[in-house]
């Protein structure tokens, strides 16, 4: 079948289908599921249903009330999708919502983003603020917080949450760092970080951390301006 181009520039709606490009740089809505090749949203949209695209660029606002699946998503503007994000890469300078759970290849988070489910990824990488309900899983997940980031749970080969460009009078205004119930993994090494149990082989504890419990296998390292409750060797 032929895939023809939607394009609503001024106000308009449109029913769901299979389209080349879905382009909306004024106020639009669509009725229903869409599969395309590519999206770009300048604009307003609200989609009432599940999205399939190849590449998806929201410099606007964007409401999805379904599932996003696509191979690159890059989010310049605001994003809300009430259900689950499947793509190779997710590339939030914005705002993002995700009503389920995020799986991707890789994920930039360098604005805001909350994941009321879980994130799966094999490379998470946040310079922002995000929350995620459930459990962060990635092999290599850096963090440089700039606001409040939080997950449930965090699993993954290497861990790092690392302050930079943050001033002394900005940490004492303003909630920097991550919380987490518990972190588990290979190698980690946590600045301003607040959890319940850390687990790993190789473990640092950096300023301003409040951990309860560490358990290390190999080596283990605490700073003098870190709280640690406990800690053993396992």
């Amino acid at each position: 079948m032929e895939r023809k181009d939607l394009v609503i520039s001024g106000t308009g709606s449109a029913s769901g289908g299979l389209y080349d490009l879905v382009k909306i740089s004024g106020t639009g809505k669509v009725h229903g599921d869409i599969d395309c090749n590519d999206m770009a949203i300048y604009g307003t949209a609200t989609m009432e249903g599940n999205v399939k695209a190849k590449a998806a660029h929201i410099s606007g606002k964007a409401r999805i009330t379904g599932s996003l699946k696509t191979e690159h998503v890059k989010i310049h503007g605001s994003a809300r999708m009430g259900g689950d994000v499947q793509c190779k890469q997710f590339d939030c300078h914005g705002s993002a919502n995700v009503g389920g759970n995020l799986s991707a290849d890789e994920v930039h988070i360098h604005g805001e983003a909350a994941i009321k489910g879980g994130c799966d990824a094999e490379q998470f990488k946040a310079r922002g603020e995000f929350s995620i309900g459930g459990l962060l899983n990635a092999e290599t997940i850096q963090i440089k917080p700039f606001g409040h980031c939080q997950a449930k749970e965090i699993g993954g080969e290497r861990i790092e949450v690392k302050l930079q460009g943050i001033t002394f009078l900005k940490k004492l205004l303003f909630h920097f760092g991550l919380t987490a119930e518990s972190i588990e993994g290979d190698e980690i090494y946590l600045e301003y970080t607040s959890a319940k149990a850390v687990r790993g082989n190789r473990v640092t504890i950096g300023p301003g951390c409040d951990i309860e419990v560490v358990e290390y296998q190999d080596e283990f390292q605490c700073d003098s301006g870190a709280k640690v409750g406990t800690y053993k060797k396992v």
